[in-house]
């Protein structure tokens, strides 16, 4: 389907570049997302009639429901907007909002963390029907097919769904109690308190690396490290050149870290075109945050702009979380590599020590609260949940993974949870596959694994392979 291809990429693109400047705060036509979106549920419908074999139809199926969420994504976009906003609270960006809640997050440490929490949770009811309709519609194309996403999900990973919900749920709870004495001696020192929903909120992928910033901000005489002001730009200076040591040069790839308004609050890889044009965003919080977010965002990049470009279309990109955030995982693991931080960073031994303490405590993160949000979506679509069930079960998994008593309705602020999105699969998924990736690798080309061309000659084969990668 050559014709298709080229068609699907067209639009694709033109799709996806709206989507970009829209999620790194730039000026957009507010309706220049619906022309290429209807455009691709046509071709998606199209192909999804004609589909001869399940990958070609489950392929279809899954894109053409997708495309045709856009316009209530857009919606429940601006209901955020409308009703999460909490004038009441201000931060140096001024009145609270769902956009800049991070901000105000690393500016709070008193008892309005939590009264802004609590606020921000009511306020959240008023998504209640936008999410309700997004989820009916979501449901109903893929019940037309006898399908949901999770079973499509599933079938691209190799794996049953029940054994992903068994999975999940195992992983999440062996890993409750570490992570809990870990949060317990990460929250006193940041807030000097134990950790309830609202320090939990405020410490995830933003409040976490306070404690070990000062590892990235010393002198300028150790390799590696950079005062401010240009932090951001010597760090990712930094960042290219050890990837282009590792045979994987990205100074093609654009790194966003100017912080607009409405830019997204966090970080992240954005494969316009595969491989042509990959981009990344990182609105930093800290010089540990952004380095963390450059390997992990990076790894993306490697993995992206790397795939042959002679595949067909759907190898390109039609790739689940379970497959690209491996590679990401992978790279980020650097940081976890005591050998690594000494060569890259000039660290001595108790810096070293304390990275390792935090590199544990996200691995914990990733295991239990994403485990648990995936398991929440994951039994949303196999149990054909309700949206207020889906609230329930959501309280239920945060409380059996992460031993905190998250209320019910911030699953309507989670991003994942409130999509539905079985996404964070591929998170839990991907550190375990990194797991047994590093075991080979350092089998291969020993402890300093990252300097063996072997090494990179089997990280290289799987990156190029695009969507037909399989892991061990």
């Amino acid at each position: 389907m050559p014709n298709l291809d080229s068609q699907l990429e067209t639009e694709t693109i033109a799709l996806n570049q709206w989507l970009y400047a829209e999620s790194v705060g730039l000026p957009v036509d507010p309706e220049g997302y619906a022309r290429p979106a209807e455009a691709l549920a046509r071709l998606y419908a199209d192909l999804l009639e004609h589909a001869t074999e399940i990958g070609q139809r489950y392929f279809a199926l899954e894109n053409w429901a997708e495309t045709r969420l856009a316009a209530l994504d857009q919606h429940l976009g601006a209901e955020r907007d409308h009703h999460l906003s909490l004038p009441v609270f201000q931060s140096s960006e001024g009145p609270l909002t769902w956009r800049n809640w991070k901000t105000f997050e690393r500016e709070t440490n008193d008892g309005r963390l939590g009264e802004a929490f609590g606020q921000m949770v009511d306020a959240s009811a008023h998504l209640r029907p936008a999410l309700e309709e997004r989820l009916a519609l979501w449901r109903a194309d893929y019940a037309a097919h006898n399908l949901t996403p999770a079973h499509i999900w599933c079938w691209r990973e190799g794996l049953r769904p029940e054994d992903l919900r068994a999975f999940l749920r195992r992983t999440g709870e062996a890993n409750r109690a570490p992570f809990q004495e870990s949060l317990t001696t990460l929250s006193h020192a940041v807030f000097g308190r134990a950790a309830g929903p609202a320090e939990l909120r405020a410490l995830y992928l933003n409040r976490m690396y306070e404690p070990t910033t000062d590892c990235f901000i010393t002198t300028d005489q150790k390799p590696g490290f950079f005062k401010k002001p240009g932090f951001s730009e010597n760090w990712i200076e930094h960042t290219q050149a050890v990837f282009a040591a590792l045979s994987f040069g990205l100074a093609h790839v654009p790194v966003d870290v100017e912080p607009r308004p409405r830019k997204y609050p966090g970080a992240f890889c954005f494969p316009i075109a595969t491989p042509g044009d990959v981009r990344v965003s990182v609105r930093v919080a800290s010089p540990h945050h952004l380095v963390d977010m450059l390997y992990h965002e990076f790894g993306h990049a490697a993995h992206f702009s790397g795939i042959r470009a002679d595949l067909p279309f759907v190898e390109r990109y039609w790739i689940h979380s379970g497959t690209h955030e491996t590679f990401s995982t992978l790279f980020e693991s650097l940081l976890g590599e005591p050998e690594f931080l000494r060569e890259q960073f000039g660290s001595d031994d108790t810096t070293i020590e304390r990275l390792l303490d935090f590199h544990r405590f996200k691995m914990r993160l990733t295991k239990t609260w994403l485990a648990a949000s995936a398991l929440t979506t994951l039994e949303g679509w196999l149990d054909n949940l309700s949206w207020p069930e889906i609230e329930t079960h959501f309280a239920a998994n945060m409380l059996a993974c992460t031993g905190v008593p998250l209320p019910p309705g911030f699953a309507r602020l989670e991003p994942f949870t409130a999509a539905c999105s079985i996404y964070p699969a591929g998170y839990v998924l991907a550190v375990e596959r990194v797991e047994r990736w590093v075991t080979h690798l350092r089998a291969l080309g020993g402890e300093r694994w990252w300097r063996s061309a072997d090494v990179r000659a089997d990280v290289w084969k799987k990156v190029r392979a695009g969507g037909q990668v399989r892991f061990g």
